[in-house]
């Protein structure tokens, strides 16, 4: 009973935090998604949609702060998007290895006037892409469960093959200094910001220095 109210009080914060217009959004969204998360049969995380997550709020808010013109922004592990169509930029393109979040993706762009590119695959897909100048990368929320060697060679391949400026990385409290400590190496870290919902920590990096 004790660890029920004590869920039920995060979930009252939380709400009063995002505010009743947020929360009115979210719940719309959420019934018009679940139909579309048992079609696509995609995972239902991707129903926890932006106006009631504050990391993503922050990830568009952070991307707002890199110098310069937006060209072409890029997305690793983008869900259905909920960042990426929010990041203002001429060319955006999103990756993930969830076949069923990119075809519900897509179909979602069709009603939602967006211009995303969606295609299935990780790094291995962005570095196959034909772009070769990309102004900021974003991966959000699975850095976590990938091993450091993993993540290094990810990022080397990367760099190598492509011109990236800036890099948007998380780092969840639980691992505090490992993402940051692997992404030192390939970059200069610009700018820190706290998701007081999850407690975690976005990181942009320039990476082009």
């Amino acid at each position: 009973m004790h660890i029920a109210m004590k869920q039920l009080n995060r979930k009252i914060m939380v709400a009063r935090r995002h505010g009743a217009n947020n929360v009115a959004m979210a719940l719309a969204g959420k019934v018009l998604q679940f139909p579309l998360s048992v079609i696509f049969r995609g995972d239902k995380w991707h129903l926890r949609g932006f106006h009631t997550t504050n990391y993503k709020k922050v990830a568009v808010e952070l991307a707002g702060a890199v110098p310069g013109r937006l060209d072409v922004v890029a997305e690793v592990g983008c869900g259905l998007g909920d960042i990426l169509n929010r990041v203002p930029a001429r060319r955006r393109l999103g990756f993930d290895i969830d076949r069923a979040a990119i075809r519900w993706a897509r179909f979602l762009q069709r009603f939602a006037g967006g211009e995303c590119e969606f295609d299935v695959g990780s790094f291995d897909a962005l570095i196959r892409s034909e772009v070769k100048d990309i102004d900021l990368v974003i991966m959000m929320g699975w850095f976590h469960y990938m091993p450091d060697d993993w993540i290094r060679d990810q990022m080397r391949a990367l760099l190598s093959s492509k011109r990236v400026r800036y890099v948007m990385v998380d780092e969840f409290p639980e691992q505090e200094g490992r993402i940051s400590q692997i992404f030192d190496v390939f970059g200069v870290r610009v700018e820190r910001r706290h998701d007081w919902q999850d407690d975690k920590n976005l990181l942009l990096y320039r990476s082009d220095a």
